[in-house]
């Protein structure tokens, strides 16, 4: 082990049993590495003028500095964006002052680049923090005007944040997936299974690395959703419906140019109620922490899987003893990683790895990715 890799282990170490330290780390890791930038504008400047402009991170404390001074502004991921085509920025001026926009977006940059009026941005932040924007976009469009030069990939409802075909990245409601499309091996005439797959691009990811057949299964999550205990059910259990996640799915079908194959398929379908069909790779992302009967979750996952499984939870710490929880929260149970291997085994899978398990002490859980082999 290299001296980088031991002092990581020892600063892991460090901050798993120190909640303060690790808020604090992690505070200022995330304010380092993301977030989004706002270059406050006037249409009628120019192009190159506008991408040389100082840009100021997106908070709510630069927002009321600069909101009674412009009413649009140029958005980016990137602080600098002095390389960015200053065609296409005349182009999304073009929407804003002619076309009457109020947001211009380029939906096959990677930086996200959008010009977007203030009366949006107040909007949105009425219901969500604007350091947070884009995040949400979908739910914000309605009764606006939007523009789009390249993809228009923000008139559909995605989970997961990750780049297209084109160019662009995906405005997902829970962030970036490129850390879970890595657990996707090479999948040459393999077939896959995701289950939870929501637009589905896990399923475009095994697609991409080769699987002869990928099928994602979701399910009606006003009927099917587990609910503990279930007189308290919420009318809504989430703001993403189905025929949204349809549309997107066959948003997704065009933009990969899979019209007219037969090697992909989506379905509904719960995971107590699996169909007899075997597959070699099973991922299973994001499911097991929301079920009232796990155990019985996992017997099915042994029956559909010819090889190998992959599976993602929400868990607990690890301590001397197979220990699991109940949240008072919600009320599921989230296992320490070596119970769920533990239990991965007693279904009947031969080899069990814990590829992951990071605890988070701010909010008592760890993320652990588990791989089992039949």
């Amino acid at each position: 082990m290299t001296e980088k890799n031991k002092l990581k282990l020892i600063l892991k170490k460090i901050l798993s049993n120190s909640p303060f330290l690790y808020k604090f780390f992690q505070k200022f890791y995330r304010n380092y590495k993301y977030g989004t930038y706002f270059t406050p504008i006037n249409l009628d400047e120019n192009t190159q003028f506008i991408v040389n402009a100082k840009a100021f991170k997106l908070d709510l404390k630069n927002f009321n500095k600069f909101k009674n001074k412009n009413d649009y502004f140029l958005i980016s991921k990137n602080k600098q964006i002095k390389n960015y085509s200053t065609k296409k920025l005349e182009k999304l001026l073009h929407m804003i002052k002619v076309d009457k926009k109020d947001v211009a977006y380029d939906g096959d940059s990677f930086a996200q680049v959008e010009i977007t009026s203030k009366g949006f941005l107040e909007n949105y932040l009425n219901k969500k923090p604007i350091k947070n924007y884009p995040r949400g976009f979908f739910y914000f469009k309605d009764g606006f005007k939007i523009g789009n030069i390249g993809c228009n990939h923000r008139s559909y409802n995605f989970n997961g944040s990750f780049i297209l075909p084109s160019g662009g990245e995906t405005i997902g409601d829970q962030g970036n997936v490129t850390n879970r499309l890595k657990y996707i091996p090479n999948l040459q005439n393999k077939t896959f299974l995701d289950i939870g797959s929501e637009e589905g691009y896990a399923v475009f990811d095994a697609i991409k690395k080769g699987a002869k057949f990928a099928k994602g299964l979701n399910i009606y999550e006003i009927k099917e959703y587990d609910f503990f205990p279930e007189y308290s059910r919420p009318k809504e259990i989430t703001a993403r419906n189905r025929k949204d996640i349809d549309n997107t799915q066959e948003f997704l079908i065009k933009e990969y140019g899979l019209q007219n194959e037969s090697n992909l398929k989506f379905e509904y379908r719960n995971i107590y109620d699996l169909s007899d069909e075997k597959f070699d790779f099973v991922f299973c992302f994001g499911v097991l922490y929301h079920l009232k009967n796990p155990y019985l979750a996992l017997e099915n996952l042994y029956k559909v899987t010819n090889e190998t499984l992959i599976i993602e939870t929400q868990g607990i710490k690890n301590d001397k003893y197979l220990n699991a929880r109940v949240f008072e929260d919600d009320g599921f149970i989230r296992h320490s990683s070596n119970s769920l291997a533990y239990l991965l085994k007693m279904a009947g899978f031969k080899k069990v790895d814990i590829l992951l398990d990071a605890y988070d002490p701010s909010m008592q859980i760890t993320n652990i990715i588990l791989k089992a082999d039949k």
